[in-house]
């Protein structure tokens, strides 16, 4: 568990079945349900669900420390579980469970060989650049989760993709043809400030890690403002101590004039953040679904995406769209110079993004489970 998508997903999971079926819920991190039910919109009733904390590797504390070590540990205790069970759901990509499951796919991240096809910098950082250091990694996980030479998929397994790029993904590189697609949960309601919006304030909104090109953002829009248009962008996400997250810091610090760093923000102060500013603005070419542009467009931002990846599905107008950096320039450009047309497209975006409401998920997810067990979900 950890701020973003596939948390909303497995917080909107469970309250899509806490009144349809007795619900185990496993995971290693620490669970506020309070917090949690605050940050995403839910209404998990503690009472409603059994919480079984999974055991951790000892001495590990962060989510991003030895990763993959950390998710076979899981894995294995979550295989030791699935006799128990009439359904073994993954929230976020695939876990062997010893029996047929269904797999909600967030990214794929998971199999090395579609990290190194897809992700423009999945060698950046030393430790996981292809090596024998990296192999040894690798193949430790590999026993720690006891799986041997088990695929990601059994042929009975439910693989969920979470946009139609990842479906075509998952035929690509698993040869999983027709898998269904159920897009993440996304909050549409939103408490507007009372002030107008920025004609020229731009967000980002999302973990600073290099898989989202922050940077390249950054560059974008450095080339907007030295067009003559006075650009504003705050960076709503955690910044770490990684080497990638203190460089993304010195660059907005270099340009703290225009460039605000407030952090991960609550549901309310994100509300009001999105309320006041007139543009979205996302980079990440491998979004396998790209929740944050969801949530920016519910709220009535314009949001201007790379072609590439999943979050192109979510904005429906191809003046958003953007090819390479040269484009977004010229179509942000092109955006503010025309005001009138851009509020037009805030209310086609918006009503776009309707689509991926909770409820829909919970409709849909709810289907997809009955349909894996062959038989109608009953209240306990």
């Amino acid at each position: 568990m950890g701020r973003g998508g596939s948390e909303a997903t497995a917080m909107w999971a469970l309250d899509a079945l806490q009144d349809l079926a007795e619900v185990t819920f496993t995971t290693s991190s620490p669970v506020d349900w309070r917090d949690l039910n605050d940050v995403y919109g839910t209404r998990v009733d503690p009472a409603k669900i059994t919480l079984l904390p999974a055991p951790r590797l000892p001495g590990v504390e962060s989510g991003t420390t030895l990763a993959f070590w950390q998710r076979a540990r899981f894995e294995r205790f979550c295989r030791s579980l699935g006799d128990r069970f009439d359904a073994c759901i993954s929230a976020y990509n695939p876990i062997r469970f010893g029996r047929p499951g269904i797999h909600l796919i967030g990214d794929f991240s998971f199999n090395e060989e579609c990290r190194l096809a897809l992700y423009p910098h999945a060698a950046d950082l030393g430790r996981h650049r292809p090596s024998m250091l990296r192999q040894c990694y690798l193949a430790i996980g590999e026993a720690i989760a006891g799986r041997g030479d088990t695929p990601d998929f059994g042929p009975d397994d439910l693989v969920v993709a979470n946009s139609n790029w990842s479906a075509q993904v998952l035929q690509r590189f698993f040869q999983r043809r027709g898998a269904p697609v159920l897009h993440p949960p996304v909050l549409s309601k939103t408490r507007h400030a009372p002030q107008p919006r920025d004609p020229l304030g731009f967000v980002c909104l999302g973990r600073v890690v290099p898989d989202k090109e922050i940077g390249v953002i950054i560059g974008i829009l450095d080339r907007v403002r030295a067009a003559g248009h006075a650009v504003t962008l705050d960076l709503l996400g955690h910044f770490g101590n990684c080497p990638h997250a203190r460089e993304i810091r010195r660059l907005a610090d270099q340009r703290r004039e225009w460039i605000r760093t407030p952090g991960f923000l609550g549901p309310r102060e994100k509300a009001e953040r999105f309320a006041s500013r007139s543009f979205g603005i996302h980079a990440c070419r491998v979004e396998a679904f790209g929740i944050a542009v969801a949530e920016m467009a519910a709220a009535g931002l314009v949001p201007f995406v790379p072609a590439e990846g999943g979050s192109r599905e979510i904005v429906p107008v191809a003046g958003l769209v953007y090819q390479d950096p040269d484009d977004a320039v010229r179509k942000i450009i092109a955006r503010i110079e025309d005001p009138a047309g851009t509020e037009a497209l805030r209310d086609v975006a918006r009503d776009h993004a309707a689509r991926f409401s909770p409820e829909n998920f919970a409709r849909n997810l709810v289907a997809l489970v009955q349909d894996f067990l062959g038989r109608p979900l009953t209240p306990p």
